[in-house]
């Protein structure tokens, strides 16, 4: 997903047992606490802030064979520019990425980097899942044509979650 699609999939998939990838500047701690009242388990870590450690969790996670999300773009953006990290993981561990896009109106786009989306009360919120796509062996150890393949699922996604 794109890290300003956060909010609407947060409440949509509570109580699923997910591990998201969190940053872990002071900024993700609300989110941390609201994440875990949901159900959620989190993993903090970021390209910046301990991405080694995240990245050991998210592989461990993926092996006991439990959802993770990670926001694609990174806690930093450039905004909805995949970075390598879900495509290691994935990688190293063999499991599928599922792209997810979500949209919503009306809403409100935060001033923050990502553009966070935060829909309205009431809005209709769309949510577009890609298909499912392994990472290649080949792309495990460069990867930037993973990154760049995750690229293009999530703006296609992206569009059918626009309508």
């Amino acid at each position: 997903m794109w890290h300003g699609h956060f909010l609407p999939l947060l409440w949509l998939h509570r109580y699923g047992g997910t591990t998201l990838l969190l940053s872990r500047h002071q900024d993700a701690d609300a989110l941390a606490r609201v994440a875990t009242h949901l159900g959620y388990r989190t993993l903090r870590g970021s390209s910046t802030r301990g991405g080694a450690f995240a990245l050991l969790g998210l592989i461990r996670s993926l092996r006991r064979g439990d959802q993770v999300a990670i926001a694609a773009d990174g806690p930093r953006g450039p905004r909805e520019q995949a970075k390598p990290g879900a495509v290691a993981a994935a990688g190293r561990t063999g499991a599928p990425i599922i792209p997810v896009a979500v949209s919503a109106r009306p809403a409100w786009r935060l001033g923050s980097w990502d553009g966070f989306l935060v829909p309205a009360p009431w809005a209709r919120v769309r949510v577009a899942y890609g298909a499912p796509f392994s990472v290649p062996p080949p792309a495990r150890r460069d990867l930037t044509p993973g990154a760049g393949h995750l690229q293009a699922r999530l703006e296609q996604v992206a569009r059918r979650a626009a309508g």
